[in-house]
């Protein structure tokens, strides 16, 4: 019996010796290295056993999942119904972020700015691209190895190559985590954030070695099948953006460190070039077809490939040992652990954590929290360990400051024409600084010259670990020279007026987010209003051949003591452009002179938002109403609080400011077209629309019955990094036109 089992391990080590290792090595394209895929599925066909996978970038990603045991079918289907949207992102996604940010949003049009560190330094982010989504969509990919920190005990021995960003280096990764790695080894520079592993900032290993076969020669490799997707760099550049020069540059340098690997390779090794002319490193909606090409490729090559194959019976030997599917047994969690270096509290992460003590780890829930804790806009990462101590299992929680932590100085430009005399800008500073606490207090100063100047600081301190409730005192002043039509006066006369006015004081709210998207808010004003207009007609009297105007100066101070409540919801995707979610207010506003206010009425005002979006093609839908009502014997006349309409989609038409009163009714029906989108780079890329609108409205006192106007628009428009960008003509029913140009807000 000994004898037997001798022979049979002498014949096995015979057989081991006989058959080479064969390494396959895949280099790195972005959405070009789908073929790699194609490959896999032709390599199998071919019944040619893999002994290790070496790959960088999207080699890696592709490598990675293959080595952990999921089939070229299941990586295919991934790549093809995965909105890679959702995960490639310049920014947050809008609908999950907190109320608070959002408003923002419309303060402060486009994406200029600077952060603040925890050490008070201004400070720039280190990529265009966020890191989280992406390294979450990895770590759901990979879950199933996670305990597995020997890249040798994967189903197949896998490393990923990434780079050093301090000198360039290539780091070979062959332990820790696997979605780390492949996120590490697929971080472009100056494209996705760089990730720190080990203590060292990494980013994309095509920069170094974007066909890593002397990786594979140091893992024992006799045979290199290597798959070489990397593009070549345009010599004929149209230099017209910072995309193209990032995009050429690392072109550049990965080709000529793939060109050297490739010049190593012998007569046994066996080199795949996919035909990609036509695809890109972005072109992630064509997957479909960059996977076959990868299957071509290895088609024509079929002949030399068969010489690596094995039989049936020891390919279902090979696959029994190094295509099983590894399966991480989800742990009990005995005890949560939060380590925190951030300013908000341990209390305030750990309650926003919904696993159960004692209940097996849900995975599917627990990147659901990480998320959430990501878009509160405070961490740069956030992530997860296990560990086991004393027989217990501690599900740890480890988060990371922002680039950004400690505050931020937003910058913002508008500009608005209408061709015809009337123009306006706005220049606008912020800065807001963040965690004054571990609650999450945050001091904000806004500062605008233009047609507004205007100068505010507020206090924003949430009450509790969640921030769901919050107190906010303020104080502002801003004061504006407007143009207002002299018909609202007497219908007689005809032309515009400057009026000055200013506000100036403080408020106190109170108010509480319900969720993300709902915020509920209560406050009592105190603000002293100045009005002045100069020469303003009253009347004027026909004598003879001459008219005579009877002219007055107003020169008016006015207390003011309104009191609030408003419940705002804000699930819009973007700002400008949605294409999906909703945005509503409600507000509710008294003044009383038994409150000391010189005014003394009641308004409510609604307005909804909501956009429809079919693949290129976007109808928005927009309302508002506010009424009025005016207690009879006030005679004071308000300058806050009361209705315009008239400029850009707000009857266009007609000059801005047209129409002024206590009551509005406004409808309008805004179609868009795309006619570029800005990629995966959003609004720094300047997706590109036009379309048209259609609007109805009217703005009316008390005692006047509402008379609806009627107008339309064309424009085209562009998202830019300062904001909205139109170019529009509308026209009245009463045959009145206008043109604007419009950049950045809306005044």
């Amino acid at each position: 019996m000994k004898l037997v089992i001798l022979f049979f391990v002498l014949f096995t080590s015979l057989y081991a010796q006989e058959r080479p290792k064969i390494a396959l090595v895949l280099s790195g394209g972005g959405a070009r290295g789908g073929a790699h895929v194609g490959v896999l599925r032709e390599l199998e066909k071919y019944h040619i056993p893999i002994d290790m996978i070496v790959g960088t970038s999207m080699g890696s990603f592709v490598g990675g999942l293959y080595a952990s045991g999921k089939s070229p079918e299941e990586i295919e289907y991934m790549l093809t119904h995965t909105d890679w949207n959702r995960y490639i992102r310049t920014d947050y996604n809008r609908p999950d972020t907190p109320m608070r940010k959002k408003e923002r949003d419309y303060k402060y049009q486009g994406l200029l700015g600077l952060g603040v560190n925890a050490e008070n330094n201004l400070v720039l982010p280190t990529g265009v691209l966020k890191r989280q989504p992406m390294l979450l969509k990895f770590m759901e990919l990979t879950q199933n190895v996670q305990n597995i920190d020997d890249f040798d005990k994967l189903s197949i021995p896998f490393r990923a190559v990434a780079t050093n960003i301090e000198n360039g280096d290539a780091v070979v990764l062959k332990s820790g985590s696997l979605s780390k790695s492949i996120y590490a080894s697929s971080s472009i520079p100056g494209g996705f954030q760089p990730i720190n592993i080990n203590g060292i900032d990494l980013v994309d290993g095509g920069v170094s070695d974007n066909i890593p076969i002397a990786v594979a020669r140091e893992m024992g490799a006799d045979i290199i099948i290597a798959v070489d997707v990397s593009e070549n760099f345009e010599k004929n550049l149209d230099v017209n953006s910072y995309f193209v020069v990032m995009g050429q540059l690392v072109n550049i340098l990965m080709r000529k460190n793939a060109n050297e690997s490739i010049a190593t390779l012998t007569s046994k090794d066996i080199l795949l070039t996919p035909d990609l002319e036509g695809f890109g490193g972005l072109d992630a909606d064509k997957y479909t077809q960059i996977i076959q090409k990868g299957a071509e490729v290895a088609q024509k090559s079929k002949k030399r490939l068969e010489s690596l194959s094995i039989d049936e019976e020891q390919y279902h030997e090979y696959r029994l040992k190094h295509r099983n599917k590894h399966l991480f047994k989800l742990p009990t969690i005995d005890a949560i652990e939060i380590e925190n270096p951030t300013y908000l509290s341990d209390t305030s992460v750990l309650n926003r954590i919904h696993q159960e003590i004692g209940e097996p780890l849900d995975l599917v829930g627990l990147r659901k929290d990480l998320l959430h804790l990501y878009h509160m806009m405070i961490f740069d990462s956030v992530d997860y360990k296990l560990k086991r101590v004393e027989g217990k299992n501690i599900l740890v929680i480890i988060t990371e400051p922002s680039w950004d932590n400690h505050g931020e100085i937003r910058f913002a430009i508008g500009l608005e024409d209408d061709f015809v005399g009337h123009s306006a800008y706005s220049l606008k500073l912020g800065y807001t600084m963040y965690g004054l606490n571990e609650y999450g207090g945050e001091w904000k100063n806004d500062f605008e010259i233009g047609r507004y100047k205007k100068a505010y600081t507020e206090w924003f301190q949430p009450l509790d670990s969640m921030q769901r409730y919050y107190v906010m005192p303020s104080l502002l002043y801003e004061s504006v020279t407007d143009i207002f039509p002299l018909n609202a006066i007497n219908e007689t006369l005809h032309g515009n007026q400057e009026l000055f006015s200013s506000r100036g004081g403080a408020t106190l709210a109170v108010g509480a987010h319900v969720t993300t998207n709902y915020e509920f808010e209560m406050g009592l004003s105190y603000y002293l209003d100045k009005v002045k207009v100069d020469n303003v007609p009253i009347a004027k009297t026909t004598l003879g051949d001459s008219t005579l105007l009877e002219v007055i100066d107003l020169d008016v101070d006015n207390i003011a003591i309104p009191f609030y409540i408003s419940i705002k919801t804000d699930t819009l995707d973007n700002v400008n452009f949605p294409s999906k979610g909703t945005k509503a207010e409600i507000k509710w506003t008294k003044e009383m002179h038994s409150f000391g206010s010189d005014y003394d009425y009641e308004q409510i005002y609604l307005d909804v938002e909501k956009p429809f979006s079919f693949d290129t093609h976007n109808i928005t839908l927009y309302a508002k109403y506010g009424t009025t009502y005016v207690v009879e014997d006030s005679d004071t006349q308000r300058l806050y609080g009361t209705f315009r309409l008239g400029g850009l989609f707000n009857l266009s038409g007609y000059q801005p400011y047209s129409f002024n009163g206590d009551n509005v009714l406004f409808g309008v029906v805004k179609y868009r077209y795309e006619i570029k989108d800005g990629g995966f780079f959003g609004s720094l890329n300047a997706p590109l629309y036009t379309g048209f609108s259609l609007e109805s409205g009217d703005a009316w006192d008390k005692g006047k019955s509402i008379d609806l106007k009627y107008s339309g628009t064309v424009y085209v428009a562009a998202d830019t990094l300062l904001g909205a960008l139109y170019i529009a003509f509308g026209i009245s029913d009463e045959g009145y036109e206008s043109a604007y140009l419009y950049l950045g807000e809306k005044f």
